[in-house]
């Protein structure tokens, strides 16, 4: 099976971590909005809101360890995976008690997802090449040095 090239690879990698950033954007905007309508409180809210970053410096060093037991493939679908259907937790159960530890699920999955995406970035590319293919630029490829 022919190897595609690093540009074709790197962008179906970055438009599924943009798709992943645009839902978890949508998802962190409602999560304030449905628990102000919902009357979680000032402070049920903030640790709502807070739990998701406390996810998400567990979760960029929990990658690594991940990284290098099973590869970046199984941890990017695991992750992606884990993180859409914590979400629809969001909506099943409208409690703070919930919510909080399901907003640390996702901040530890997405810290994770963007750590395999530069990592495997980094696979992908060689030196010559890094910076010009994360530009998206498609002479990367042509680039020789």
């Amino acid at each position: 099976m022919p190897q595609p090239s690093p540009t074709s690879a790197a962008s179906a990698l970055l438009v599924g971590i943009a798709l992943l950033m645009v839902g978890n954007g949508l998802a962190g905007t409602l999560v304030g909005v449905r628990a102000e309508l919902e009357d979680f409180g000032t402070l049920s809210t903030g640790v709502v809101i807070a739990s998701y970053f406390a996810g998400f410096l567990v979760g960029s060093k929990l990658a690594f360890r991940l990284l290098e037991n099973v590869g970046h493939i199984r941890v990017f679908a695991a992750l992606a995976s884990l993180a859409s259907t914590v979400t629809l937790v969001l909506a099943i159960a409208v409690a703070p008690l919930v919510w909080a530890p399901t907003r640390f699920v996702t901040g530890a999955c997405m810290a994770g997802l963007y750590v395999v995406a530069e990592s495997w970035l980094n696979d992908i590319a060689t030196p010559e090449i890094r910076g010009r293919l994360l530009a998206g630029r498609r002479s990367a490829v042509a680039y020789h040095g």
